[in-house]
């Protein structure tokens, strides 16, 4: 059995069951309210991390998961645009078999009351709950240098904010504004302040303000989170929280692990679609169509205390094709995200480590083997990221010595020491085997690296044997 070192502050979450296909009924269409129906108004760079940032845990990073959570699929009637219109996407969600929906606003008009109740008397028929209201970045510049501008965008939010109520939405997303209006430290504060009013006007309608991580907005980075996180200590109840968007962390070019740690216990939304590194202008593609590593991502978001649905915002379309991809990415990794029954371990509060390796670490450790170091650092520091056990060590571990190979081949003495040292001392904690790995093999090995290290000294690192650097052994995989 492997030995883990001590760590008490982990919690058990609670996987709930996954989304199952809606058989949509006759009538769910006939009775289905028309446009005509109801009376419409008309009216108007933090990067990816690189190797030499595996470091321990942020301060904070898993405080405040203390209770049960659960994961679903839900859509955001965004997936559905524009072929579909935002009254008819209840139906359209229903006929895929999501049960959870986030109206995205697309006018001016479909901020208006009866437009809302359109959308409520849809979502009824169909069996939908509309779980999230989408704002539109454009129309509320409140933070505009023209009084004018600033008051009707502030407006528009009260009706969003009435139309969120109308629906029955408990969560009314915001991308804040730009990040040119809030560059220096007055428009910091007025950003503030203006949230705070928003918030307070939510919290009197039963409804959380929650801003979304936007590259090109006030949160688009980590820093902008971190900082915008203080300010919410003052908050003294939920009316503010965030939406997490990996997509758009990758897009702004920032660690998608640390913006959801920086957002700490206040995610009340998720967004999901995915990213390609190779053709970033294919936007909020369906997840699993990208490079976003979902694996990792799900096991965060779950072990961050967030329940509820996962909006897909990737563009679904009108069939089932779409739909039915998402959710071969996405249902099993919910339903894996912790390998042990929801309730194994409930009663002491406790998260068991898992019982095999992820896949993001088997790969890692396939690259390990290949010699390339750089892309197994980045492989497993995914799922460094997103452990939240004990195992996350012997993670860090892995990583580190595989990063102290990539220095010493590279030239760089002192990081190939430092970090092999740690590597190694990490690993210690997990021998003489864990999970099918010969770990006990791995730290002699690698032991034996740093001594002919320091027996070499900085000027003679080019003579290092580069054949004694150790493979990783499985014996099997669990």
């Amino acid at each position: 059995m492997p030995q883990h070192p001590e760590e008490s502050d982990a919690r058990v979450i609670q996987i709930g069951p996954h989304l199952r296909r809606r058989q949509i009924t006759a009538s769910t269409q006939t009775d289905r309210l028309s446009r005509s129906e109801l009376l419409f108004d008309g009216a108007s760079a933090d990067r990816l991390v690189r190797i030499d940032a595996a470091m321990p845990p942020i301060e904070g990073e898993f405080d405040g998961v203390d209770h049960i959570a659960s994961l679903t699929l839900g859509v955001s009637s965004g997936a559905f645009y524009p072929l579909i219109a935002t009254e008819d996407t209840p139906a359209a969600a229903a006929v895929l078999g999501f049960t959870e929906l986030e109206i995205m606003l697309q006018t001016p008009g479909e901020y208006s009351p009866s437009f809302a109740q359109l959308v409520a008397a849809n979502a009824h028929a169909a069996g939908v709950t509309i779980r999230s209201v989408h704002t539109i970045e454009q129309l509320h510049p409140v933070m505009s240098p023209y009084e004018r501008r600033a008051e009707e965008g502030r407006e528009m939010m009260y009706r969003a904010i009435e139309f969120a109520s109308i629906v029955g939405a408990g969560v009314l997303v915001w991308h804040g504004p730009y990040r040119r209006e809030v560059a220096s430290k007055v428009q910091w504060q007025r950003f503030i302040e203006e949230t705070r009013e928003l918030a307070s006007q939510c919290r009197a309608n039963g409804i959380t303000l929650a801003l979304e991580n936007v590259g090109r907005c006030a949160l688009g980075h980590v820093r902008d989170v971190t900082a915008f996180a203080r300010e919410l200590a003052e908050f003294e109840d939920d009316s503010i929280g965030f939406v997490f968007d990996p997509f758009q962390a990758a897009e702004a070019g920032a660690n998608p692990f640390m913006m959801l740690a920086a957002m700490g216990n206040r995610v009340v939304n998720v967004h999901v679609s995915d990213w390609l590194e190779s053709d970033p202008s294919q936007r909020h593609l369906p997840p699993g169509d990208g490079d976003l590593p979902w694996p990792a991502i799900t096991r965060a978001i779950a072990g961050s205390g967030y329940e509820g649905p996962l909006i897909i915002e990737g563009v679904l379309g009108s069939d089932e094709i779409a739909a039915d991809r998402v959710r071969d990415v996405l249902e099993p990794l919910i339903r894996a995200v912790f390998s042990f029954p929801p309730k194994a371990s409930r009663d002491k509060g406790v998260l068991p480590p898992p019982t095999e390796l992820p896949p993001g670490v088997l790969e890692g450790i396939r690259l390990f083997n290949q010699r390339r170091f750089y892309e197994q650092h980045e492989v497993i520091e995914q799922e460094w990221h997103a452990e939240h056990t004990t195992v996350r060590v012997l993670y860090q571990g892995i990583l580190q010595i595989g990063v102290g190979f990539h220095h010493a081949l590279n030239g760089n003495f002192r990081g190939a020491v430092a970090l092999l040292t740690a590597g190694a001392d990490k690993v210690a904690h997990f021998t003489p085997t864990a999970y099918g790995i010969d770990t006990n093999r791995l730290v002699l090995e690698t032991r034996n690296c740093i001594t002919q290290l320091n027996v070499l000294g900085e000027r003679n690192l080019a003579a290092f044997e580069s054949e004694l650097i150790p493979q990783i052994h499985l014996t099997n995989t669990k």
